[in-house]
């Protein structure tokens, strides 16, 4: 089990690495966010998060690749970049919430919860060894 709130974080460390904005937006949501239904997601973000579901996958799938990356492909810079800032936002959201005490759902992952790369040189990275 992986709490919602460390899939976002996940999402966001994915936008936050190298390669074009575009490729980054598609990693983080197919790899962390895509197979998250909105009745996981608490209140206080669902309809942003509906929003960005909608936005990333309002183009069909063509030629082999998922609808996702066709929407992505599709989007302005400008667009993809907002989509990137909502989903900061919404982690930002998760922990407010989350600080407040109130409950954040669990989501089920076969997923490794944190990469063996560390982000910062020197920090010790925690994993999910769960199965």
């Amino acid at each position: 089990m992986c709490q919602l709130s460390d899939r976002f974080f996940s999402a966001v460390r994915s936008l936050s690495g190298d390669g074009p904005i575009k490729q980054r937006l598609v990693s983080a949501y197919k790899e962390h966010l895509e197979d998250l239904h909105e009745e996981d997601v608490p209140d206080s973000i669902r309809q942003k998060f509906t929003s960005l579901r909608e936005a990333l996958t309002a183009v069909g799938p063509t030629n082999g690749e998922s609808a996702v990356h066709a929407s992505v492909r599709k989007m302005s810079p400008v667009d993809a970049q907002r989509y990137t800032t909502s989903i900061l936002l919404m982690l930002g959201e998760l922990v407010r919430v989350k600080s407040n005490g109130e409950r954040l759902a669990f989501v089920k992952t076969d997923r490794p919860l944190v990469t063996t790369e560390p982000a910062v040189p020197g920090v010790i990275q925690l994993h999910n060894t769960a199965r």
